[in-house]
């Protein structure tokens, strides 16, 4: 990960991952940190639209367009992964075609980890019983990781 906001917002999340694995054998807690983390990589995905694409227009823009575009990013809430793709569609249609094939490789993990994680976070929000584990979390936020890089990777042009 490039963006330091968004490479200190996952060292945090890998760290409660693992010392939650190590913290108690209470079940219930555990069921409660699993929530916790899940609506901590929620915020990783919001924060990493606004963090990636908003490097991009500061580069790429003069300082009146990029306080637009940031004031257009810093709207989008909730993101789940079609709302990634329109994003990079708004930028570049081959930006947006690149990642839809990205997101669905493999049988679409990478769609599904954000999506999940998105589904998960509202049902946590409004009190409907989430049962995502802290297991879950670990394996959606790699894919979650690999999405963010990969978008990081276009807008850099690599």
């Amino acid at each position: 990960m490039r963006n330091q906001e968004l490479s200190r917002q996952i060292s945090s999340i890998e760290s409660l991952v693992y010392r939650t694995d190590k913290a108690t054998d209470d079940i219930e807690l555990i069921g409660h940190w699993g929530r916790y983390l899940c609506v901590l990589t929620a915020g990783f995905l919001e924060n990493s639209i606004q963090e990636v694409y908003g490097e991009f227009v500061h580069g790429a823009s003069s300082p009146a367009v990029a306080r637009f575009a940031e004031s257009k990013l810093d709207r989008i809430n909730n993101p789940k992964a079609g709302q990634f793709v329109e994003t990079a569609r708004s930028f570049k249609p081959e930006w947006a075609e690149d990642l839809q094939l990205f997101l669905d490789e493999g049988g679409g993990r990478r769609r599904n980890a954000i999506d999940s994680i998105m589904n998960n976070r509202h049902q946590i929000a409004h009190g409907d019983g989430a049962q995502i584990t802290v297991h879950r979390v670990r394996e959606y936020l790699l894919h979650c990781i690999e999405v963010v890089e990969f978008i990081e990777d276009q807008v850099r042009g690599d």
